[in-house]
């Protein structure tokens, strides 16, 4: 029985982040580990992200961020942005 409680230690992922209590803080996190902000204040600040995804939507969000991890580019966080740009804009107008 040993055995296995240490096999399946192996494949525990990592702590759940109580701060993420919902589906848009969750797609926050997702997108800054994507691009590997680290700012705390400012653009690439959590706020800062969180602020155009509650503009956006989560749906929108999730088909930008879908199509960014597809694509085979050298800097993905400008093409997302660039994509979060496009899609302020259709709104807007």
């Amino acid at each position: 029985m040993d055995d296995i409680k240490t096999s399946l230690g192996h494949f525990q992922e990592k702590k759940r982040n109580y701060h993420l209590h919902s589906e848009l803080h969750l797609l926050v996190d997702e997108a800054r580990t994507l691009f590997k902000e680290t700012a705390k204040k400012g653009p690439g600040s959590f706020s800062f992200y969180l602020g155009f995804f509650k503009r956006l939507g989560i749906n929108e969000i999730r088909q930008i961020l879908g199509e960014v991890k597809e694509s085979k580019v050298d800097n993905p966080g400008k093409l997302f942005w660039w994509k979060v740009k496009n899609k302020l804009k259709e709104k807007s107008s």
